[in-house]
């Protein structure tokens, strides 16, 4: 085949938009890379048994980007015998985002009768404000109370 003008000049211009589609993309995601991306709550598997059940210490993974401010808020449930349940909720609140991942422990102290050993069902919220605005995000997941 034989290349012409015409053809050249397509090729260039398929390559241009190639890369300058490419190009702001790629610088995109370098940024968000060095800033902590977006903020992401993860609840951790085991939390730690305090004053004999009258609280439970969840650890929560929390990232957000550097130059923003959050708070965490963690409800833990848990059945303590067949016909009833005890719940609790702690909060850790305005901290500076570092933009790496930051495991923090939130104490959350039981209302009504104390936690036990076993399962329970945590639920996590965190809130991020600054200059990204105010984000909410929310997870759950089953846990383990431990003695600690």
């Amino acid at each position: 085949m034989k290349l012409n003008k015409s053809h050249l000049g397509a090729g260039a211009l398929a390559l241009g938009a190639v890369l300058a589609f490419a190009v702001p993309a790629g610088a995109a995601v370098n940024l968000q890379s060095e800033s902590g991306g977006t903020p992401t709550i993860k609840i951790a598997k085991t939390a730690r048994l305090k004053a004999n059940g009258a609280a439970t210490v969840a650890t929560v993974n929390v990232t957000c980007p550097v130059g923003n401010w959050y708070s965490t808020y963690v409800e833990v449930v848990q059945t303590v015998n067949p016909t009833s349940t005890t719940r609790g909720n702690g909060s850790i609140i305005n901290q500076r985002c570092s933009g790496f991942t930051e495991k923090v422990k939130v104490p959350v102290t039981a209302s009504g009768a104390p936690f036990q050993v076993g399962v329970a069902y945590a639920v996590g919220q965190l809130e991020v404000t600054g200059p990204i605005g105010y984000i909410n995000v929310n997870t759950g997941r089953e846990i383990v109370n431990v003695n600690s």
